[in-house]
């Protein structure tokens, strides 16, 4: 097909609210399951470790490791047609999840939508990188990533107080109908091909493989850094319904109109904040990339743990909220760190990598998190889940330290880029 050059200005941004809203949707697919729990598990009869491999191993290994190979095809500039297809294929599967009948079912419709998920992410980021300068990719970014609060929030709001008035397969359903009818739009505004802007050829150059960016030590610790915040993330997102209704008798439907709402308001704005900021800072030093993470980390970190503390169920919402924060905002100043360690034919290799680490060391969070509920159970009952929930603090501390850790090497090992559009 055609090659377009870069998109400029209002192209380069209605592409991007777009892929915001794709990335939406992609999320929203995927937490679904963990909104929707507790009616799946006694339904299907399942334990919390099942319901942790399910959302966790079982979706995030497919995930990472697919998302590899699909990007190797996004860096030949295939940005557009390649968030089409697994748009469609996400959305399409996710339907097929409302007519399971088993757990063992559920797990291969899950595995489907992870294909489906799998490379449109790092498309999203490739995008960006090859139409915005390195010093404005934070804030096309963080827009982009405003799709994870926003999924969270109509996930949860949509997706239980639909559960609560037609069922969890109707969820189901409806979620995955929306995302199949948004794939033409995608093909409308972001395109098909782009021609990927690439720096002149030195002969004295060596060969750069998509491996050798694992030798970079920042490059290291950002991913692995990352992939303690999603430990922490992805055990929230998966138990954090099923603990305010075990743990404080809320209904599906209030779950998801207090928790939909706070998660929803506290992401958003973490997000725009952390964003605009690292912008800013990150023209006088490109170090406030990580930097504003390992802060913005350690300062929401006390939540975590407070939000298992309490018993008032409001100071509960907003501080499991304020937790959720993390899980978010430090995505975009994240990504556009790593896009400066790749030369521009790698980005979304480099993303996909990025992501690979936080699917697969991340999907410990849930798995690990359900084996200890389910293992506390016989001394507490349906508080086991309280304790078990501890590992999001302690994960959110290791990568508070791994991200200070990059920030020790990541100014010299910067690549120069080819200015983009």
């Amino acid at each position: 097909m055609t090659e377009t050059e870069s998109h400029g200005g209002f192209r380069a941004w209605a592409a991007v609210i777009v892929l915001a809203v794709v990335g939406t949707l992609n999320y929203v697919d995927r937490f679904l399951p963990a909104v929707l729990a507790e009616p799946i598990k006694n339904e299907l009869a399942l334990s919390d470790t099942a319901i942790g491999v399910i959302n966790g191993f079982g979706f995030l290994i497919v995930y990472a490791v697919l998302g590899i190979f699909i990007a190797r095809i996004t860096d030949r500039g295939a940005f557009g047609l390649v968030v089409t297809g697994c748009l469609t294929l996400w959305g399409t599967m996710t339907m097929i999840g409302g007519a399971v009948t088993s757990g063992f079912q559920l797990a291969l419709t899950r595995i489907g939508v992870a294909v489906g998920e799998a490379g449109s992410t790092p498309a999203a980021h490739a995008y960006v990188a090859n139409n915005f300068r390195p010093e404005r990719r934070a804030a096309p970014l963080a827009v982009i990533t405003l799709s994870i609060p926003l999924a969270s929030a109509a996930s949860l709001l949509g997706g239980g107080l639909l559960a609560e008035s037609l069922g969890w397969r109707t969820a189901f359903v409806i979620m995955g109908a929306i995302s199949v009818a948004f794939a033409p739009i995608v093909l409308l505004v972001v395109g098909t091909r782009q021609r990927i802007a690439t720096a002149p050829a030195s002969p004295a150059a060596p060969t750069v493989r998509w491996w050798d960016l694992l030798r970079k030590p920042s490059y290291l610790a950002i991913v692995t850094g990352a992939a303690f915040v999603s430990v922490a993330g992805y055990s929230l997102t998966t138990f954090a319904p099923a603990f305010l209704i075990r743990s404080h008798q809320m209904s599906l439907g209030e779950v998801g109109l207090h928790y939909g709402l706070a998660s929803g308001i506290t992401g958003v704005l973490g997000l725009l904040v952390v964003g605009r900021i690292a912008d800013k800072l990150a023209a006088r030093d490109p170090r406030w990339l990580l930097w504003i993470v390992a802060a913005m980390t350690a300062a929401l970190l006390p939540f975590s743990a407070l939000a298992l503390l309490v018993d008032d169920t409001t100071l509960c919402v907003w501080f499991i909220a304020l937790s959720y924060v993390v899980g978010t905002a430090y995505m975009a100043p994240s990504i556009s760190a790593i896009q400066r360690l790749v030369p521009p034919e790698q980005r979304a290799t480099a993303s996909a990598i990025f992501l690979f680490f936080g699917a697969t060391l991340g999907s410990l969070g849930p798995f690990l998190t359900g084996v200890f509920s389910d293992a506390l159970t016989a001394d507490f009952g349906t508080e086991s889940l309280r304790f078990a929930l501890f590992l999001v603090p302690v994960a959110q501390l290791l990568a508070v330290a791994l991200y200070l850790l990059a920030s020790r090497t990541f100014a010299r090992e910067l690549v120069d880029e080819v200015a983009t559009r």
